[in-house]
């Protein structure tokens, strides 16, 4: 097993940065209070690094987990309502960590590992009307039991999902959207 103690500083650093797809349905940009929008990330332990393009095993990740921000469109026309107790949580795979963190901002999640793949599948069921914004953070400083040293960076972005950035306020159609893990939704 990797010890960090006679390398601290090096210890601090990301060696890897990878990335992890973020995948919701049904992707609608309305559902009904008491419908349920599944968010899954499923990818294998296997990952590219974005710095040398090479294939990692990064598998035995001991902390590799994210916080979910929930926001609420306030009437100011910005997301300012803190909302994670507008929602009821359904978590299939994956475990939850902390809850309300914040003053209700965000849920904490930790992904499990099955078959080598990284798993994360949780149902959002909301309660109330509104129009929503669910962002997921990136993971940072990963690392693995089997060497705590090398430390990895997570960035998480939704694929194959419309994000419904027309139901921002900020959101301006000319402007180019970069990849991110922000989705948006009304409840009616």
């Amino acid at each position: 097993m990797a010890s960090c103690e006679t390398k601290v500083l090096d210890c601090a650093n990301t060696n890897y940065n990878f990335e992890l797809p973020i995948k919701a349905y049904p992707d609608k940009d309305s559902i009904l209070i008491g419908d349920t929008i599944w968010f899954e990330v499923k990818n294998s332990t296997e990952l590219k690094d974005l710095n040398s393009g090479k294939i990692v095993d990064y598998s035995g990740a001991m902390n590799l987990g994210i916080a979910i921000a929930f926001n609420a469109l306030g009437n100011e026309g910005e997301f300012t309502i803190n909302s994670v107790y507008s929602f009821e949580y359904v978590i299939k795979k994956g475990t939850e960590l902390t809850k309300g963190d914040y003053n209700g901002l965000f849920n904490q999640y930790l992904f499990s590992e099955e078959n080598k793949y990284y798993i994360l599948s949780l149902g959002v069921v909301p309660k109330s009307k509104g129009t929503y914004r669910i962002g997921f953070s990136n993971a940072t400083n990963v690392a693995r039991s089997s060497d705590k040293c090398t430390k990895a960076g997570f960035s998480l972005y939704f694929r194959d999902t419309d994000q419904h950035y027309y139901l921002s306020p900020a959101f301006d159609p000319n402007v180019p959207i970069l990849k991110g893990g922000d989705y948006y939704f009304k409840v009616n």
